[in-house]
């Protein structure tokens, strides 16, 4: 079990891939019952290693109870890719959603700098070429062709710099030079029951 709480807890700080609707609920859920049990932790005199076990023991609780829900979303515990994308979805969550996370911080700074300092941010990564079409759908896209033709998918997850122009008047960029800004993410692909790379829009120019 402890690879599994490790996983779930790695990324409590990290950004969630995307969540809407149903997911969203679901995340706060889980992070509101963690908070129950994380509330009982003294957290001011752990280690780095401690305070990843203390707070995954929790996460590792509620995903419990919470199996079939979660494997409705695409997720599977026993797989430590899909725990660490659960880890980071909830811990989100569990530090808006529960003030003693905050608290536990101020208690032990230093470990939790520590722990901040281990988490791997998202490489940005940009494309130039011209706007060919804005697919529209839950989750919409952009196609942009580059400089050799080529075109790319590049999807519309989340609120970015420049996104309120497309959204006002989406026509006017269109076939015209962009340069789009992006991360890449990896998202469940329930046709091929595995994760993809996709391309995650995070601002355009």
């Amino acid at each position: 079990m402890k690879p599994l709480i490790l996983t779930l807890s790695l990324l409590l700080f990290s950004t969630p891939l995307f969540s809407q609707g149903t997911r969203t609920d679901l995340m706060k859920q889980l992070a509101q019952e963690a908070c129950v049990e994380v509330k009982k932790i003294d957290f001011s005199n752990k280690s780095v290693d401690e305070i990843k076990i203390a707070l995954g023991l929790p996460l590792v609780m509620v995903a419990g109870k919470h199996m079939a829900e979660l494997k409705a979303l695409g997720f599977d515990i026993s797989d430590s890719q899909s725990a660490q994308k659960l880890g980071g979805d909830i811990g989100v969550y569990l530090a808006q959603e529960c003030p003693e996370v905050l608290s536990a911080v101020l208690k032990n700074p230093s470990a939790f700098a520590e722990m901040a300092q281990g988490a791997k941010p998202d490489t940005s990564l940009s494309i130039a070429g011209t706007l060919v079409r804005i697919v529209e759908g839950d989750f919409s896209y952009l196609q942009v062709a580059d400089t050799k033709g080529k075109i790319e998918k590049l999807w519309w997850m989340e609120y970015f710099e420049g996104s309120n122009a497309l959204t006002a008047n989406p026509q006017s960029r269109l076939n015209k030079p962009i340069k789009v800004k992006y991360v890449e993410r990896e998202m469940f692909n329930s046709t091929l029951k595995e994760y993809v790379k996709v391309k995650v829009i995070t601002g355009i120019e």
